[in-house]
């Protein structure tokens, strides 16, 4: 089961980036593109990423204590 999700996440994802790419050249060059969300959510990820590792992590060092 865990598998079959990542694959389908993985696909999802590369299928995801391949229509973003897939469009065209702007006419004129000097149109400058926002990078502000991208950034975002590179950071939101990693912050909710580590937010879920100290928790895992926490709840093991407590599961051995006892």
């Amino acid at each position: 089961m865990k598998n079959s999700l990542r694959i389908t996440l993985l696909l999802v994802a590369v299928i995801a980036t391949k229509l973003a790419m897939a469009q065209g050249m702007p006419d004129d060059p000097d149109i400058q593109v926002p990078v502000d969300g991208g950034i975002f959510t590179v950071v939101g990820s990693a912050v909710a990423y580590g937010v879920h590792r100290l928790r895992n992590k926490k709840k093991n060092s407590n599961d051995t204590d006892i």
